[in-house]
């Protein structure tokens, strides 16, 4: 975790991803799952067009995870990932559109 924020500190968004999952998942006996610091931490790598960070912050946004639900602003994320190539991506928007959620 230690190097993940050295890495943080130097601008990665990779590694605000990688520990953005640590958070969201936490680990066993080690660190609580802590889903408003995972969400925080998506979004900067999300800033920087991390496609992984998009999705996550996507799916924090429709699952309401460490940030208030609001599936209108998932929609556009779950867009830019598809769009650089993540499946679930598109996947989501297919099952969102289907079940009538986008506002």
């Amino acid at each position: 975790i230690g190097y993940l924020q050295k890495a943080i500190a130097l601008g990665s968004a990779q590694a605000c991803y990688e520990l953005g999952t640590v958070m969201y998942t936490g680990i066993d006996d080690v660190l609580e799952e802590d889903p408003e610091a995972a969400f925080e931490l998506f979004r900067r790598a999300a800033a920087h067009d991390h496609t992984g960070a998009l999705y996550m912050m996507a799916d924090c946004l429709v699952e309401g995870e460490g940030t208030e639900q609001d599936v209108g602003k998932a929609v556009p994320l779950f867009h830019r990932a598809a769009e650089r190539g993540h499946r679930y991506s598109r996947q989501r928007i297919r099952e969102l559109l289907s079940r009538k959620e986008y506002k």
